[in-house]
């Protein structure tokens, strides 16, 4: 089908609204220098920030982002902006079933090359920029979440080089010191989201440090947005297996940051039988075929039932560190693998109450993801424009955002 004809049909398809228009970004300023900073005062801040335990815009109403991630084929280490990965019909699409938020994933290569680190693509910026303005026009906010680092993709456990090697390190910094810059005026931006699932190489505590050197360049250029830091996702031990300890400090993996204008965030996948069954990548799931509610064996072997008491009962911990800190809380990532929408399992089930479980909490959330193969609303490889939509994952959204 050509392109001009897709898009004319997706738009059809979802019933696009025009969407209210956030007003446009000023040039940034040029690359300074100097110690970090704490973020502005609440009052004195025009873009969404926090203000104790919620996000609120400019004028101080509240905002839940409820959206989408973009996954932007970050997995295959794209050289190239990702051009047929969504255009602006797709946000437009997203704000007419009633969502306000992308969080908009982000590969290193998009930014520079392995032989010239340090040295930022006109390409990737350049791409960034157009999705800010179709963000805008559309009444989206972006999330921006560094997916896949210098030293690699985190979640599996081979991104050791970004604990290990310090030039890496410093490429992450300096990367978030530019994007920074570079978007320091941009209304369009919900916050930064520093780093995609982290899987320390060693010490748990490595990520804290990284994370407090994230915030100090980025406060160095941008004192205004918000600052996204997820929890501790995994550590990879000496011998070189995923240690997935959950709660190894009594705050879920989480820790606090000094300055006021902090997003927590964590992802939500529970149980793994159901959202991930017959994924070839998890070690015992891919003959396994469940349905919602319904039972499944937990990590322990205990037989148990998935049902929204399940839900509640495994969304509680994080709640609880939210309301007994009094921050914000995003919930990154949720979904369910397409196995989980064949007939009779019921992953439009899981997906409504936990959205709803989300809601009554007052907890951003963006589901995973807009265009992928496994997990998409739009179910194609995602080198190809959108065709194959989840009909039954769109129903549940504009039930439940409109």
């Amino acid at each position: 089908m050509p392109r001009e004809i897709a898009l004319k049909a997706r738009t059809i398809l979802l019933g696009i609204a025009l969407a209210a228009t956030l007003p446009r970004c000023t040039t940034a300023p040029p690359r300074r220098s100097g110690v970090a900073r704490k973020a502005v005062p609440p009052g004195e801040n025009p873009f969404l920030h926090a203000v104790g335990s919620k996000l609120v815009d400019g004028r101080g109403s509240p905002v839940l982002l409820r959206g989408i991630c973009f996954g932007n084929d970050v997995w295959s280490n794209p050289p190239r902006p990702p051009v047929n990965h969504h255009t602006e019909a797709d946000f437009r699409s997203l704000r007419a079933l009633g969502m306000n938020a992308v969080r908009f994933y982000l590969n290193d290569a998009l930014f520079e090359d392995e032989a010239r680190p340090f040295v930022y693509k006109a390409s990737g910026l350049e791409w960034l920029d157009q999705n800010f303005a179709w963000a805008r026009s559309s009444g989206i906010y972006l999330v921006l979440n560094l997916h896949v680092p210098p030293g690699g993709y985190q979640s599996n456990g081979r991104g050791a080089a970004l604990w290990k090697l310090p030039q890496d390190r410093e490429r992450f910094l300096d990367l978030w010191r530019e994007l920074a810059r570079r978007y320091r005026d941009e209304p369009a931006l919900a916050g930064y989201d520093l780093l995609n699932e982290p899987v320390v190489a060693g010490d748990p505590g490595e990520w804290e440090e990284l994370a407090r050197e994230s915030l100090a360049a980025i406060r160095e250029e941008d004192r205004r947005h918000a600052i996204f830091v997820e929890r501790l996702n995994a550590v990879v031990t000496p011998g070189g297996s995923l240690d997935w300890t959950e709660d190894r400090n009594g705050r879920m993996n989480f820790f606090l940051l000094e300055d006021g204008n902090i997003v927590y965030e964590f992802h939500f996948y529970k149980p793994m039988a159901f959202t991930h069954q017959g994924a070839s990548y998890v070690p015992g799931l891919r003959s396994v075929r469940t349905s919602y509610p319904g039972p499944f064996r937990d990590g322990d072997g205990r037989q148990r039932i998935a049902d929204r008491e399940y839900l509640e009962e495994q969304l509680a911990p994080y709640l609880a560190f939210g309301r007994e800190h009094d921050v914000p809380l995003y919930m990154g990532e949720f979904g369910v693998i397409r196995e989980g929408f064949d007939a009779g399992r019921n992953g439009e089930g899981w997906v409504a109450d936990v959205i709803d479980l989300a809601q009554a909490a007052g907890v951003s959330f963006t589901y995973h993801a807009f265009h992928e193969r496994l997990f998409g609303l739009y179910r194609d490889d995602a080198t190809r424009p959108p065709a194959d939509l989840n009909r039954a994952l769109a129903d549940v959204f504009a039930r439940k955002l409109r």
